[in-house]
């Protein structure tokens, strides 16, 4: 999961381009490329199969023919074993050579089996006894004592060798199948040597199509179609490939790689020895026509994909290229420059944006130049009106004629003997000169702490006894700056909405405390307070920007959309009421010194 959101993640970072030539790659050219190399090689394999699989068969049909070959041979060995008369020729006396012959006539075995057996070039017998030799019964003297095989076959006591020897007589290297031959005494008469005949090892590998071979125990090679490997050690036999059975080598031969499908069997009541036929298939010469079957579909495919790739680019190259001029467009239309080209290449989906494009900042400039028109008419007309309204205001009242006069009125009070008079008057005349000299800048917070001390005064000659207040003004707080008119407007609320309407005497506490980031002054009073609708409704008109009121004073949304307006959205007027019980509000306000209210 974590991969996938890892990719997608990655993914949605890549440019149209290189996602379309990516998706590209990956769901069409790379997924081509692998099934067209798996049919290809999986043609290859089924060939190559195909090839053992014939040779499989072939090898089954040589291995047969050896069979009935060496079985004739074995079947001829017994014979002879078994036969009494060949032992009586060689445990009888024979006074002289002419005697000698005459039994050799009158066993004329070895002929017959020459005459009827195709299978066998020729018959030797070795004999331990020391008599005339002709072509069949050979005299074992010390130096053919000394010979392996004859060893071999004399250590097995009567049982079948098979074994690649020399003809006594022609010195040809021939396979061979010896035996020892014992007496009725159980005396050994001799070695028996039956040679196989290699015209018949020929007919039994003529017209294969794959060179074969046929091995004596993984050692020597007793047959193939060239004679140079005749009597040679079987070198692609490993001591790995020590096995009976059907198995196949996967080596090289004759410095080519080669797979030779090998049949190994023991010929009946040979126990000793065990016959290879091999069948040698040139991987090389085998796979020559699919692997270049192979390289012309592989270039095919090469060459299909570079045109297809060579015309994605041009495809994406021009998307690109269109996309990035109705992305730089519409950068230009975010920035408020409405004058673009109306044309771009092409007629698909990207060109009709990109035209709807143009049409809609064509009709966005001349919305735009008629509201900007009207506004500019709207506004100068707004200002004169203010100014004008300025000025009938000012050639009304002068504030030096209102002091003068207040200031008459409180001497006056004071010479008729009325200081609550005189008194009010101070008060009153002091609001006025703050309120009429303020500015739009902030003020140190003593000037507006002062301000509500006036006028919270004023309330307590107006209510008498009735209307009391406590103002609570932390350690360092009056070192800020505050805009004007802030505070004054919230305690006037109170009294207004929370004291007037109730018949008990009002009580307003003001608090006003350093936090961390900020002044909080805290208006609560013991009011009437409001239902819980009610409340609700002026929260969400404080935060209205369209809200106008239409009354004379300076009211809580005036003051909580400017500080809103200066300092930010975590500042302002937050409001909480329980109704007839009282109504608490929290106005939080930046803390400003003097230096930081210069520079700004």
């Amino acid at each position: 999961m974590f991969l996938k959101k890892k990719i997608m993640s990655l993914f949605d970072y890549l440019k149209v381009k290189h996602k379309l030539l990516g998706i590209y790659l990956i769901v069409t050219a790379i997924p081509i490329l692998l099934v067209g190399a798996y049919l290809n090689y999986s043609t290859r394999d089924i060939v190559l199969n195909h090839s053992l699989s014939e040779a499989e068969s072939n090898v089954d049909k040589l291995e047969l023919r050896l069979q009935t070959i060496f079985n004739r041979v074995i079947s001829i060995a017994d014979m002879v074993y078994i036969n009494q008369n060949m032992k009586e020729l060689l445990e009888n006396d024979y006074e002289s050579t002419l005697e000698i012959y005459n039994a050799y006539n009158r066993y004329p075995v070895f002929d017959d089996f020459l005459k009827y057996y195709d299978e066998i070039e020729t018959i030797q017998f070795f004999m331990n006894k020391d008599m005339i030799t002709d072509s069949h019964f050979i005299y074992a003297d010390s130096i053919v004592k000394q010979e392996n095989w004859y060893q071999e076959a004399v250590s097995k006591s009567g049982r079948l060798s098979w074994v690649y020897m020399d003809d006594y007589w022609t010195g040809q290297e021939l396979l061979a199948l010896t035996r020892a031959v014992y007496g009725q005494s159980n005396d050994l008469l001799g070695v028996l040597a039956i040679y196989v005949s290699p015209d018949m090892l020929k007919s039994v590998v003529e017209g294969e199509p794959y060179q074969a071979f046929i091995t004596l125990d993984q050692e020597t090679i007793v047959y193939n179609t060239e004679r140079e490997y005749i009597g040679e050690k079987a070198t692609f036999f490993t001591q790995d490939d020590e096995q009976m059975g059907n198995y196949v080598i996967d080596t090289d031969f004759q410095e080519e790689h080669v797979k030779i499908n090998v049949h190994d069997f023991q010929p009946d009541k040979s126990l000793d020895n065990s016959f290879q036929v091999s069948s040698v298939i040139p991987v090389d010469e085998v796979m020559k026509e699919p692997n270049a079957i192979y390289v012309r579909g592989f270039l095919v495919i090469i060459g299909a994909l570079t045109v297809s790739i060579f015309l994605i680019g041009i495809f994406i190259r021009s998307f690109h290229k269109r996309i990035q001029q109705l992305r730089q467009t519409m950068f230009q239309v975010a920035k408020g420059n409405f004058q673009v080209n109306k044309h771009i290449k092409g007629r698909d989906e990207i060109s009709e944006v990109y035209r709807d494009l143009a049409t809609t900042s064509e009709s966005v400039q001349k919305i735009i130049d008629e509201v900007y028109i009207h506004k500019i008419k709207e506004e100068t007309w707004k200002r004169k009106q203010k100014e004008m309204d300025f000025k009938m205001l000012a050639s009304q009242i002068n504030p030096h004629f209102l002091y003068n006069t207040l200031e008459m009125i409180r001497m006056k009070a004071i010479l008729n003997q009325d200081p609550e008079v005189a008194k009010i008057v101070k008060m009153l005349s002091k609001m006025m000169r703050s309120s009429l000299e303020r500015t739009d800048r902030p003020v140190p917070i003593t000037e507006e702490i002062a301000l509500m001390h006036h006028y919270l005064e004023i309330q307590i000659l107006r209510f008498g006894e009735k209307f009391s207040y406590k103002l609570e003004v932390e350690d360092g707080v009056e070192d800020y700056y505050i805009f004007p008119l802030l505070i004054q407007p919230i305690v006037e609320n109170a009294i207004i909405h929370g004291l007037e309407p109730k018949e008990e005497d009002g009580f307003v506490k003001i608090t006003m405390e350093e936090e961390d980031q900020y002044i909080q002054v805290e208006v609560k009073d013991n009011g009437a307070g409001m239902p819980k609708a009610n409340l609700i409704e002026i929260r969400e008109r404080l935060n209205d920007e369209d809200y106008y009121s239409d009354g004379n004073r300076i009211g809580l949304h005036n003051v909580h959309q400017r500080l809103r307006l200066y300092y930010g959205d975590k500042y302002g007027i937050e409001m909480d009421s329980i109704e007839g019980l009282g109504t608490t509000m929290t106005l939080k306000i930046p803390k400003i010194k003097n230096d930081q209210h210069e520079r700004g």
